[in-house]
């Protein structure tokens, strides 16, 4: 909101014949940004000037537009993020219905999920890209929040021009858009943890000439202490639980995005040539549970993805956009773990009579993939607009284990081949609009399949795949007054499975060549209010959303002494879920946030089909029917409040101290009705607290973040109990420069 208590002299450039309507502005009067209008003197035919006492300006935020959409979506707005140390995953972390589950420290695995949906089944984009082929360093755990302008968060229903096959919604990190600016920043903290970004743009405004920049470099150490189970090597005795350190976790990556080409030319708003280069080294300190502890594996990936993006508004005819993107993907992951020694949480070693602490591996992982992605956007007229999308993503994944020579699978190539179109139409009005979509899934695979296991035929046999499915969908919204707004949304969903999920990782995910497509029945119903009164500013959401899936692709685990994990299909789930958020700001000075989330997730098959199994065959009855689905957090909550001080010590310092705290109920790991109660694993009921403290300087070109992260040191855990770290501080340091 601009303020100006002198006069406003209004010149406006008239771009079409139609000429601005004139009315009277009186002192005091409140403009809208989008309808700023003056008087005219239709005799000389410009806009005469008006002496005002007091004008209010009021402009929706970028933010605010994006959220007023049809679709269910929650907007993040970066630019009160740049001086956080938290990455991108951690900040996501307090958006409503989202889960963001580490296996422990820096670098770790970890399983972005939303309204029960989680894995693959939430895409990533990256300015409308699918960051699917971007490489495993490269990722929302690695990025500082310093490097996108806002995310869009959409649960359920997706625009058509974000292009894909997700099920349950999707992450789309908007890059800032600043012509000329330097970003960089370092922190450094808690078990050896240092992180640097750096982020710029540089843009000849008289050539067009244009290169932007992105790089990060992380490192840690990870020996944070964990309460683990201790095993005398000699005597195989279990000991009990013991505070130890993690003495094998070290963890570094690094990345670089660049992006170089031409901007404002007749024939491209802009022709971009860029490439994204990422490595991490990893050491692997523990496998799918707490139960297993290695001293020796390590996993190591380097990608390299060269891309083109290309843009033009008014292609041909006004109201025509195109926007084309091609990528080729090249990454290479080595996973090794050759040691003949057996370790203990306490750090303990002896000599084993077998190679492989988890499983013997020395494999190298090629994955080779094309993408192109096309929008074709047409506006019709002031009410109607249609969109044609069509994504084209196809792999090549090969796997060689030195450890295997005679392995029949070694140097065989497989293949994943996707095909993904939608059209969509949408009609809008002054209160209301409504969008429309059908899409089109075309799935090939190209895999081998152990068959005869355990039999002296057992071989692997080659298995192809073609699959098609029609999935439709619809977003409508209504203002029921200025600020309160009614949401509603459904979709049939489709998803086909992931090269990973259907070949394995080499290591501890297993391939499962059967996955099956998932197919859901998405609805989201909510009521949104947004009100500015002055200086306060409220806004309240609720939402009601339902999931009817089918052959629904969850990540299970072996609960044994070397555990490992593989994807399988559950017949039907269903859910049903509840989630609301509040946020209030007063001035500049106070902001403050809560959201909760109530997901009911149950399995709905009630029978279950057996093939090719040595023990039975044929349909039988479902025992974990009517059960919650297992290791899925179903009741969370975050608050967060700030305050800020001005002008301390300075003109134009600011002095922010921040808070926030997250809460979720305690879930069980295996179907809750399986098992004596006394035996079965959970995950505890957590709360855990944050705090920070930040000095801005010199109008935020310098500032300097204090943060202690799990304040109260408690014991955390997220997937399988794989225990996080304990309190931590961590400082960050940051120079902005920007030349408008």
């Amino acid at each position: 909101m601009v303020k100006n208590n002198k006069v406003l002299t209004i010149g406006l450039m008239m771009l079409s014949s139609q000429m601005v309507a004139a009315k009277t502005v009186s002192p005091s009067t409140k403009l809208n940004s989008e309808d700023i209008t003056a008087s005219k003197d239709s005799s000389k035919g410009y806009f005469s000037e008006q002496n005002l006492d007091n004008v209010v300006v009021i402009a929706k935020s970028k933010a605010r537009k994006l959220q007023e959409q049809a679709y269910a979506v929650s907007v993040v707005d970066l630019s009160k993020q740049y001086t956080t140390i938290k990455p991108l995953d951690k900040v996501l972390n307090t958006v409503s219905s989202v889960r963001v589950r580490e296996d422990g420290g820096v670098g770790s695995n970890y399983t972005f999920s939303m309204n029960g949906f989680s894995g693959n089944q939430v895409k990533f984009f990256l300015d409308g890209i699918p960051m699917d082929n971007f490489g495993s360093s490269f990722n929302l755990a690695n990025l500082s929040a310093n490097i996108a302008e806002h995310i869009e968060v959409f649960k359920g229903v997706l625009p058509v021009y974000l292009g894909g096959d997700a099920l349950g919604g999707a992450v789309n990190i908007v890059t800032r858009k600043n012509a000329n600016y330097l970003d960089a920043t370092y922190s450094i903290g808690s078990f050896g943890t240092h992180k640097v970004s750096l982020n710029g743009a540089y843009t000849n405004t008289n050539t067009g000439f244009t290169i932007r920049t992105n790089a990060f470099y992380n490192y840690s150490k990870n020996n944070f202490k964990v309460y683990a189970p201790i095993v005398d090597l000699n005597t195989g005795e279990q000991l009990g639980d013991e505070w130890v350190k993690r003495f094998h976790d070290q963890y570094q990556s690094g990345g670089l995005k660049v992006e170089s080409g031409i901007i404002g030319k007749s024939w491209a708003d802009y022709f971009l040539v860029g490439a994204i280069l990422s490595a991490n080294d990893k050491n692997i300190q523990t496998g799918a549970t707490m139960d297993a502890v290695y001293g020796k594996p390590t996993t190591k990936s380097i990608s390299f993805i060269p891309s083109i993006r290309y843009h033009k508004t008014n292609l041909f005819i006004p109201g025509l956009d195109l926007s084309l993107y091609t990528t080729y993907s090249i990454v290479n992951t080595n996973n090794v773990d050759t040691a003949a020694v057996t370790y203990n949480w306490r750090g303990e070693s002896i000599a084993s009579n077998s190679r492989g602490e988890g499983y013997l591996t020395n494999a190298t992982i090629h994955e080779r993939q094309w993408q192109v992605n096309a929008n074709l956007n047409y506006v019709i007229d002031d009410h109607q607009s249609i969109t044609f999308n069509h994504v084209f993503s196809s792999m090549r994944h090969k796997q060689d284990d030195k450890e295997y020579p005679d392995y029949a699978m070694n140097n065989i190539s497989q293949y994943l081949t996707k095909n993904i179109s939608g059209l969509g139409y949408q009609l809008r009005y002054d209160r209301w609009n409504v969008n429309v979509f059908g899409k089109a899934y075309f799935l090939h695979t190209s895999t081998h399949k152990l068959m005869d296991q355990f039999l002296e035929t057992e071989h692997y046999e080659q298995v192809k795949n073609n699959k098609s499915k029609i999935g439709y969908g619809t977003a409508a919204t209504y203002f029921i007054l200025p600020s309160l707004q009614l949401k509603a949304s459904f979709e049939q969903a489709y998803r086909m499975p992931e090269a990973v999920e259907i070949f394995g990782d080499g290591f501890i995910q297993k391939a499962n060549p059967d996955l099956r497509p998932e197919i859901s029945r998405n609805l989201n119903i909510g009521l949104r209010f947004d009100q500015q009164i002055d200086e306060h500013h409220l806004m309240a959401e609720v939402s009601y959303i339902f999931r009817n899936t089918k052959d629904f692709i969850l990540k299970g685990v072996s609960l044994t002494s070397d555990p490992t994990t593989s994807y399988e299909n559950i017949g039907k789930a269903i859910t049903n879920g509840l989630e609301a958020s509040l946020q209030y700001s007063w001035r500049n000075n106070l902001n403050v946030g809560f959201n909760l989330t109530y997901q009911d997730i149950k399995d709905r098959q009630k029978t279950e089909t057996v093939d090719n199994s040595y023990v039975d065959t044929g349909v039988s009855e479902n025992v974990t029917y009517g059960q919650r689905m297992p290791n899925i957090p179903y009741f969370f909550m975050n608050g967060d409040a700030s305050w800020n001080f001005h002008n301390i010590l300075a003109k134009g310092n600011t002095l922010t101290l921040g808070y926030n705290c997250d809460y979720i109920y305690k879930y069980y790991l295996s179907f809750p009705g399986l098992g004596r109660p006394t035996s079965k694993k959970y995950i505890p009921t957590q709360f855990s607290h944050n705090a920070s403290l930040t000095y801005l300087m010199n109008e935020g070109k310098y500032s300097v973040s204090l943060e202690c992260t799990n304040l109260t040191d408690e014991k955390l855990y997220d997937n399988y109990r794989l225990q996080k770290p304990g309190r931590a501080f961590n400082i960050k340091f940051r120079l902005f420069l920007s030349k408008m």
